[in-house]
């Protein structure tokens, strides 16, 4: 059975994994949105990426508010930690969030259509996760120093890391994976298979390796913190095996071309299973050796505040994501003609 600060970081980590998904299809759609333009791919192409995008590209940093709001709230000392050491990174990353905001307004709504907007928006988007990949490797520990009672982020030996290096090539490679199979899938339901099959392509380049760059994670990090390797290694490589299986089950069906949604569906079951045996694994620890959830965790009466609040909001956000999928994803009038 879970302890009470195990379940609220289980809470917490169901919105941070829906955001992660949401935002992989959005930084890597525009991406290739960009990549469509310069390629001169077929014009529907463009036309299936701006579908998804004008809809939903608003739900995404919901969940990640919720994830930040939750994290302070269950564990107070998590804002002294995490906003010493990520001021940086956070700041830089809302900078890129903001202007990847006003790119696309000027793209989509103002109809501004020069080749520069969508190649600054396609950058931001591979930029993010470039920079929000970055709080895994400090919680690692050995990044971070504390001097005269501060604590001080070591950003020259975060950026020269291999462990670092290997986030970051993983995350760009997932966001233009998870992105084509989504897309993908979105394009079989639009009816435009020129489409289809391009994002289908970009997802049979970008799977192998996504997958590769995930494994290889394991090698720095036996390095970093030997302790986290063995327990990802033993007690949670059973989740690691489920991962790799649905995986290759998902790669198989993109090789055939088939089923689509059951395709995107074990592709997002194999990141959740990932996700699942990397963050287990690295408990009880938010921030090693500094942050433990099991000294952090607030009080008894907030933190039931807290947990009702927390998944009163996740019943709500996810039905409400599910019925924007049903008036635009699966509305064949919005998918097949955009209006």
């Amino acid at each position: 059975m879970m302890s009470k600060p195990e379940l609220a970081i289980s809470v917490l980590w169901a919105f941070l994994f829906c955001y992660i998904i949401l935002a992989s299809i959005e930084f890597g759609a525009g991406f290739l949105l960009f990549w469509a333009r310069v390629r001169k791919w077929p014009h529907e192409v463009e036309e299936i990426i701006e579908r998804y995008l004008s809809p939903f590209w608003e739900v995404t940093n919901v969940f990640l508010i919720v994830f930040i709001v939750g994290l302070v709230g269950f564990f107070p000392s998590a804002a002294y930690y995490y906003g010493t050491v990520l001021l940086l990174p956070g700041s830089l990353a809302l900078v890129l969030l903001i202007l990847k905001g006003t790119f696309f307004a000027y793209c989509h709504y103002a109809k501004v259509r020069h080749w520069s907007y969508t190649l600054l928006q396609g950058l931001a988007g591979l930029l993010l996760p470039m920079v929000l990949v970055s709080l895994i490797p400090v919680s690692e520990g050995g990044f971070v120093t504390e001097e005269n009672g501060k604590l001080l982020l070591l950003f020259d030996k975060v950026m020269t890391s291999p462990l670092q290096a290997t986030f970051v090539l993983f995350a760009l490679l997932s966001v233009l994976f998870v992105s084509a199979v989504f897309l993908n899938f979105y394009a079989h339901k639009a009816g435009a298979p020129v489409a289809a099959e391009k994002f289908r392509a970009v997802a049979l380049n970008t799977g192998l390796p996504a997958l590769g760059s995930g494994a290889f994670i394991l090698l720095p990090l036996a390095n970093v913190r030997p302790e986290h390797f063995l327990s990802i290694a033993t007690d949670y490589s059973w989740l690691l095996l489920i991962s790799g299986a649905l995986f290759v089950t998902a790669y198989m069906l993109l090789q055939k071309n088939k089923t689509p949604g059951w395709t995107f569906l074990l592709v997002i079951a194999q990141y959740a299973c990932a996700v699942m045996a990397y963050g287990y694994s690295h408990l009880p620890y938010l921030l090693y050796p500094y942050l433990n959830i099991n000294d952090a965790i607030v009080n008894p009466v907030m933190y039931s505040y807290l947990m009702w609040a927390l998944i009163g909001g996740l019943c709500m956000l996810i039905p409400g994501l599910l019925f924007l999928a049903w008036l635009f994803l699966f509305s064949n009038k919005y998918v097949q003609n955009g209006s």
